[in-house]
């Protein structure tokens, strides 16, 4: 009677047991497949956001710092336009199609944009992030844009587009390819945002595939990114800095080294909330294509 007494408590035992761990494997699995839910919607949405364009806000705080920074710097060349391509959402290659007031004489001068998180300096020089973003105007140079490649995390990929031809035998459809078409090749290649034209008072226009804001009449075609195909193959034209989230996070200013260039402080819709205190470009000026000339004495980011 005993024996038989204890069999019921036994077996609900075992079977709660049972029960339990089906339930706990059925959430588990409803875990597993929300999981797997919601990364594939961020995998989306991060992938509509890597296609999507400037938003208008970005592309008139880009237009207002470089607006400002040639007015500081070339007081004598009236802007007449500006080309901008977005190479990720935080560095834009800009285009400023500028008249020489003196010489009566027309050019593309060329610029960088990079937006920067500010930081303060807290007790024992710690940087502080201090939720103020920074766009940064420079003039545009092949080393410059290289360790700027590497800051927001493209540069291995400029790294295999040269190397398919570092020689430099190839000849594009417009003649020599110059550094700057080598970062132009990459935002074709890796199928980033058209670049956003500005003539006058018709706002922004998308500029076709290929643009090259320095050559306007001569775009990338088709056969000549051919050749660099390979570069962009292994992803399927998607960069590594858009496989993660940080593209959309803007580097800090502090781990940025020594800045050249002037910053402004970014402000609500669209705006500049004005200058910020780092040290300004020399004014040594622009070259016949457009590359800074003499730019030297440049100071490094202050707090």
């Amino acid at each position: 009677m005993r024996y038989r007494s204890a069999v019921p408590p036994l077996i609900l035992i075992l079977a709660a047991t049972g029960f339990l761990g089906c339930d706990t494997e059925a959430r588990r699995q409803r875990r597993a497949e929300e999981l797997r839910r919601n990364q594939a919607w961020e995998a989306g949405q991060r992938r509509e956001a890597e296609t999507a364009p400037p938003t208008p806000e970005v592309l008139a705080q880009v237009r207002a710092a470089t607006d400002a920074f040639m007015a500081e710097h070339h007081p004598d060349l009236a802007v007449q336009g500006a080309t901008l391509t977005p190479l990720t959402p935080n560095l834009f290659l800009v285009g400023v199609d500028v008249k020489d007031l003196i010489h009566e004489n027309t050019y593309v001068a060329q610029l960088t944009a990079e937006r920067l998180r500010d930081v303060s300096w807290g007790e024992g020089g710690e940087a502080r992030e201090n939720g103020q973003l920074l766009w940064v105007v420079d003039y545009a140079s092949a080393d410059k844009m290289r360790q700027m490649a590497g800051r927001h995390g493209f540069g291995e990929e400029i790294d295999r587009i040269q190397d398919q031809d570092r020689d430099r035998h190839y000849r594009a459809s417009w003649g020599t390819r110059s550094w700057l078409d080598d970062y132009l090749l990459w935002h074709y290649l890796f199928h980033r945002p058209a670049a956003y034209g500005w003539h006058g008072g018709a706002g922004f226009a998308p500029m076709p595939a290929g643009y090259r804001f320095q050559d306007p009449g001569h775009p990338i075609a088709a056969a000549d990114a051919e050749r660099f195909q390979p570069a962009a193959a292994a992803t399927n034209g998607r960069s590594m800095v858009f496989l993660g989230g940080n593209a959309w996070r803007p580097p800090l200013v502090s781990g940025a080294g020594s800045l050249p260039g002037q910053a402004f402080l970014a402000g609500p819709h669209g705006t500049l909330a004005g200058k910020a205190g780092m040290g300004a470009v020399g004014r040594g000026g622009f070259g016949a294509a457009g590359h800074a000339a003499g730019a030297g004495g440049h100071a490094g980011a202050g707090s």
